[in-house]
């Protein structure tokens, strides 16, 4: 039996690395068709069987990539925390998809993580 050269396996664990980290999605340019600050009651703690509840804000996004929106939700990190100014109806925003996620891209540069919730297919107008 011929034993393989350790460099030789080196030399193919370097190349490979790089591939084995996926693909970086390129931004994309949506439409933002809707934005609300909603709230949801968190359990704090039980009082003889009573739950005891605070209101925990979120924000839900929809934006329209081609003939798709895709529902997302973001949890703030604190209760005074807001979305970028330009982030409107109806402004464009640069997008990232991965498997559950949209990354929207800031005007620093920066992105913002959203949960994604739905896909919704857009009906094409017919004239």
């Amino acid at each position: 039996m011929r034993r393989k050269s350790p460099a030789l396996a080196l030399i193919l664990f370097i190349l490979a690395v790089p591939f084995s980290w996926g693909v970086q999605h390129e931004y994309v340019s949506a439409k933002i068709v809707d934005e609300q600050r909603k709230t949801r009651e968190k359990v704090d703690m039980y009082l003889v069987n009573t739950p005891i509840t605070s209101a925990v804000p979120y924000f839900e996004i929809t934006v329209r990539l081609d003939q798709t929106d895709y529902v997302a939700e973001y949890t703030p990190r604190h209760s005074e925390e807001d979305l970028p100014e330009s982030w409107v109806v109806g402004a464009d925003v640069s997008v990232r998809m991965e498997k559950h996620a949209l990354f929207l891209k800031r005007s620093d540069g920066s992105e913002m993580r959203w949960n994604a919730l739905k896909r919704i297919p857009v009906k094409a107008k017919v004239e």
